[in-house]
């Protein structure tokens, strides 16, 4: 089952047969838009980064366009400890 619970929103497949685990950020603003990390899931993409990704969908109204974030989140992000606010760098 997966959910906020967990850390990640969907647990997924590459092509190739590897599991993936997959956070969805989306904004209706450009790609260095804010949004929310909760320590769930900055504490899971640490402990399980080989297979946890960030996937960044942004212009969602117009145009949706998304890139992804691997771990380590702060070599990507600036993240400020509230309940994680993170920008891409």
């Amino acid at each position: 089952m997966d959910g906020d619970g967990y850390g990640y929103d969907v647990r997924s497949f590459e092509p190739d047969g590897q599991e993936r685990l997959l956070e969805i950020k989306t904004t209706c603003g450009h790609e260095r838009t804010p949004f929310w990390l909760t320590k769930r899931e900055v504490d899971v993409a640490e402990a399980r980064s080989d297979k946890y990704r960030v996937r960044r969908v942004f212009h969602f109204r117009n145009h949706a366009q998304m890139f992804e974030i691997a771990p380590p989140l702060e070599d990507a992000l600036f993240m400020t400890p509230t309940t994680y606010s993170a920008v891409p760098r």
